[in-house]
């Protein structure tokens, strides 16, 4: 949330609009709707509901992100959920590290309190792309993982570069008929 007021307040110091973000264009925006619903009801539902709507919804984000490739952020987005989805599927659940809660002013048991995140311990592999990086915010402090860095980096990248976005206009019918010369 942090990172897309940042994005906000950057894109509108460099001359950018709100109004240019509705012209990005995306495509398939439907697959992050169906994503976020799925993520939604295996919340909702538990088990093995839970386990697949994460699958689901990870392999709609994808497909999203890959029919967008060509906009700037998407690229840091989708390598930001791949550092995640290996991270968790190591290790079952996302690790996060006691020394990186303390250092955000948490208590280790408040971050893991679902099956989603487990304490990281001897046993952890590629304990480094767990959830290691500490966010001493002062109103919601947390623990986050460098793919989720990535995601919001690339996130914010989207946001600003969405902003600063010209509108394309048409061009006069003399200078289309001759691909950019100007006819007399």
């Amino acid at each position: 949330m942090v990172v897309l007021l940042v994005a906000l307040l950057v894109g509108w110091a460099a001359g950018g609009s709100l109004g240019r973000l509705g012209s990005l264009p995306l495509q398939a925006p439907r697959l992050v709707v169906v994503a976020l619903l799925l993520q939604l009801v295996g919340a909702v539902v538990g088990g093995p509901v839970h386990l697949i709507g994460l699958a689901v919804s990870a392999l709609l984000i994808l497909a999203f992100l890959a029919r967008n490739r060509g906009l700037r952020g998407t690229g840091l987005v989708a390598t930001g959920l791949l550092l995640n989805a290996v991270v968790v599927g190591a290790n079952g659940a996302m690790p996060v590290s006691s020394g990186a809660a303390a250092r955000a002013g948490l208590a280790l048991e408040d971050l893991v309190v679902d099956a989603r995140h487990e304490p990281a311990d001897e046993a952890t592999r590629l304990r480094l792309l767990g959830d290691v990086v500490p966010v001493p915010l002062p109103l919601r402090a947390e623990v986050v993982s460098p793919g989720d860095v990535l995601i919001a980096a690339g996130l914010g990248q989207l946001v600003v570069a969405g902003m600063l976005t010209r509108r394309r206009r048409a061009l006069p019918e003399r200078v289309r008929l001759d691909r950019g010369s100007v006819q007399p």
